[in-house]
């Protein structure tokens, strides 16, 4: 208030302390309250009392929220386009909240508008008391419904006006919409702006009013074509100016487009190695051309470390671990890790270079040896591989392919599990060769690389085992994968995935190693949140022997607290299956629950997740490195 000892009090100076008061105590749901301000005699010095007497009035909850003048929608329907609620339920505690009244009566405005009443007004409200009671009256005047009439184009030069209404969004005949009048001066503003038309202005008029129909014209200011003159980068610490350049889309000498930006700025994101990255333009004396400057703020990549991780798969672990996705500023990716722990020890080191020869292709290669102790078996992997991939079509297609030499043991099978027929027989072949060849065609158009709010991902990931590539493993594999994410407001995100795969024997389709077969449970490829690792799979004999063929469903409702951060809640829904034969689609276990992502620098991203089993029913703590979706 600014109001403190030894400043000079006036009329207004009061005015606005009794205004805060109110305010406050209308804040908390007081209505009625008295507030009188009191002068003393000034003293010698001049100095003056200010005495506050109060007196509070009754603390009211809304009982009921009362429309008058509406006579095509009913109030449930009016009500229901408010924040604003009665009483009724712990979550609805009918509190007055006057800057969000105010929202509300903004939204009824809109409601109207878009809905075929472009004439609609809120006249006024009125709050009436009633003991603790709180009656809130709203007065409107609906006006007539309208619907469009002729729409036509003017001022355009560069488009013809068929071209133009071809993506305008409002029809003669439909009911009157801003919304839809907005939309459509988005799209236009678009295909201008993709044309490098960079300062079209589109403005609708309505032409004349027949009866119940209104005529719209959207006049368009098309201004100069503009031309890129030179991209400027600036904020690059680290990466280098040509790893950020050969991901742009725009080029200095052609003409500016709105979509190869946008495109540009979000390759920028989804390299991950930036914080922010920002797009400005500056004039220059010719008024066809511009400057293009993109802003960027590096962030934390990679981490060299000493630590200790812990999941329920490969429990407590110590490694150590170089990792630079952004090696030498130039965008190739260096891993190096030791990891010793009590359930598996991993010896990994690898190399991308993601531009081979300047262009939009990856090769790299990887040299690594993995023992995993599992419950009732271990499985020893040496080997290595070599990789390529390629960008297709608009940069969200890629396609890659990978090269596997590997040798494989499995020992100190549980003597249980040496009663089932099945991995009797894989107990005694010991060390096995393994050539692969691994395929996988993806498209990923998210708008960021973690706590994207937008975006679809689909994945066609192949296998082929042995057969003209010899070794003493063979079987094909085959999966895919469907991701989506929309957001339903600035800060919830809607997220579902689809994944599903088959694998099967080239000379007999059983004849695939158990250790091959799918294993649902807790997190990862494979996971299925409330479940052990690797429990969910068909069981014969009272032993899990993996399924050729699962599906996993998940549904997660996100909330983003920042660009690093979200918490979630979830729904998982999955199994695996012996054959097709058994595949069962509505035989499912399922799992709900809460978590949360964070991406660390120098860590990476980690989350935590709290699920239920709903057919298990155990809760169960599960610690996720690395995102999913």
């Amino acid at each position: 208030l600014g109001i403190k000892e030894n400043i000079p009090v006036s009329g207004a100076t009061l005015f606005k302390l009794k205004n805060y008061i109110l305010e406050e105590y209308k804040n908390k749901g007081y209505y009625g309250t008295e507030v009188k301000m009191s002068l003393s005699e000034p003293d010698e010095k001049g100095y003056v009392k200010i005495s506050v007497s109060v007196k509070e009035g009754q603390k009211a909850r809304i009982k009921e929220i009362i429309f008058h003048g509406n006579t095509h929608f009913t109030s449930s329907r009016l009500k229901r386009v408010m924040k604003t609620k009665e009483k009724k339920t712990i979550i609805f505690t009918g509190k007055f909240d006057e800057e969000k009244f105010n929202e509300d009566l903004k939204k009824l405005k809109t409601f109207y508008l878009n809905n075929g009443f472009p004439e609609a007004r809120i006249d006024s409200f009125k709050n009436e008391v009633k003991g603790k009671d709180l009656f809130v009256h709203i007065y409107i005047t609906e006006g007539k419904k309208y619907y469009f009439g002729d729409i036509s184009i003017g001022g355009n030069k560069f488009f013809s006006e068929q071209e133009l209404l071809k993506r305008v969004k409002i029809k003669k005949g439909t009911i009157y919409s801003q919304k839809n009048i907005d939309k459509s001066i988005e799209e236009l503003t678009s295909i201008y702006g993709d044309s490098g038309f960079l300062y079209v202005n589109i403005t609708p008029f309505q032409e004349g009013i027949k009866d119940s129909s209104i005529d719209i014209k959207f006049y368009i200011f098309e201004g100069p074509r503009i031309k890129i003159r030179k991209i400027d980068i600036v904020g690059n610490t680290k990466t280098h100016d040509e790893v950020i350049r050969r991901e742009l889309d725009v080029f200095p000498g052609e003409y500016f487009s709105r979509e190869k930006l946008i495109k540009s700025q979000r390759d920028l994101y989804y390299m991950n190695f930036f914080e922010n990255v920002e797009v400005n333009f500056t004039p220059t004396n010719d008024s066809n051309l511009v400057d293009l400057v993109f802003k960027v703020s590096e962030k934390y990549t990679g981490n060299v470390g000493l630590g200790a991780t812990y999941s329920q798969l490969d429990g407590l672990s110590f490694y150590f671990q170089i990792q630079q996705p952004n090696f030498r500023g130039k965008g190739e990716i260096v891993n190096f890790l030791i990891e010793y722990g009590f359930k598996k020890r991993n010896f990994q080191i690898s190399f991308t270079e993601p531009w081979l020869f300047g262009k939009k292709q990856q090769a790299g290669f990887s040299l690594y040896s993995l023992t995993t102790y599992y419950p009732q078996y271990t499985v020893q992997r040496n080997g290595g591989n070599i990789s390529y991939g390629k960008r297709l079509f608009n940069d969200y297609w890629r396609i890659f392919t990978q090269y596997t030499l590997e040798k494989t043991n499995v020992y100190d099978i549980d003597s249980i599990l040496l009663t089932h027929p099945y991995y009797s027989y894989w107990a005694q072949k010991g060390w096995q060769w393994s050539s692969a060849i691994n395929y996988n065609l993806s498209f990923d158009n998210r708008d960021r690389f973690f706590n994207a709010t937008r975006g679809n991902i689909f994945s066609y990931r192949g296998e082929l085992s042995g057969g003209p590539l010899r070794g003493d493993i063979h079987f094909i594999k085959q999966e895919f994968e469907f991701s989506k994410l929309f957001p339903v407001s600035k800060f919830f995100i809607s997220a579902a995935s689809l994944k599903t795969g088959y694998i099967r024997g080239i000379s007999h389709p059983d004849s695939v190693p158990f250790y091959e077969r799918f294993f649902l449970g807790d997190v990862g490829t494979y996971g299925l949140r409330g479940y052990e690792a690797n429990s969910v799979g068909p069981i014969e004999n009272g032993v899990n022997i993996g399924g050729r063929i699962y599906f996993i469903f998940t549904f997660e409702q996100r909330y983003r607290i920042n660009d690093n951060m979200y918490l979630l809640a979830f729904f998982d829904a999955g199994n695996s299956f012996k054959n097709v034969n058994t595949l069962r689609p509505f035989i499912v276990k399922k799992g709900v629950g809460v978590g949360i992502r964070m991406e660390i620098p120098l860590m990476g991203v980690i989350g935590f997740d709290f699920a239920y089993g709903i057919d298990s029913k155990k809760w169960m703590p599960h610690i996720q490195v690395g995102t999913s979706f």
